[in-house]
């Protein structure tokens, strides 16, 4: 029985690092975009930015509801 127990125990704690592991790399994450901190404030970078474009460009503030940021660094209603 002790064997069986510490195996379990192995693979809850196996369970749970691969899931933190998903949850940093951004796998259960919705949002289009990304923060970045950026000093005394936070831009907000759409995931699919155009790499012309500078990230200070990038709104300072989230997207509300119904709007997104372009990969040029407007935020736009969605249609």
């Amino acid at each position: 029985m002790k064997g069986k127990t510490k195996l379990g125990v192995y693979l809850v704690l196996g369970a749970l690092i691969v899931i933190a592991f998903l949850e940093s790399i951004g796998t259960f994450d919705t949002k289009h975009y990304f923060e970045v901190p950026h000093g005394s404030h936070t831009h907000y970078v759409a995931k699919d930015r155009d790499p012309n474009v500078s990230v200070s460009q990038f709104p300072t503030r989230p997207p509300g509801p119904g709007e997104r940021i372009t990969p040029q660094g407007q935020i736009v209603k969605v249609q």
